[in-house]
């Protein structure tokens, strides 16, 4: 019943606000997940391109590239997989941050 009261006591003007914080979470949210594919991105390229550049230079065995190229893979799928939750905790601490900004 409460709560009941808490959302016909909003305005409209409140619920606007509340649906742009949200907005504007999400937006941010996806710019860190976009932002941090970017960043994995290059480092994995740059990686991969160093040590095609040690095997051309002859620096290592053709066994090596194979074995660090599978562990420069694994660092890059490792480093994607985390992404949703990092976007989720950008999301979760700018709608925190609207939301505290609201009350006070």
């Amino acid at each position: 019943m409460a709560t009941k009261q808490a959302t016909q006591a909003e305005t409209p003007s409140d619920v606007v606000l509340q649906i742009a914080r949200i907005q504007l979470a999400s937006i941010t949210a996806v710019s860190k997940f976009f932002a941090g594919w970017a960043q994995s991105a290059d480092r994995y390229v740059q990686a991969v391109s160093g040590e095609l550049r040690e095997r051309i230079q002859r620096e290592t065995e053709s066994t090596e590239l194979a074995e660090h190229l599978a562990a420069i893979s694994t660092e890059h799928l490792r480093e994607l997989t985390s992404l949703p939750n990092v976007a989720v905790r950008q999301f979760n601490r700018e709608l925190a941050a609207a939301n505290h900004d609201r009350k006070s």
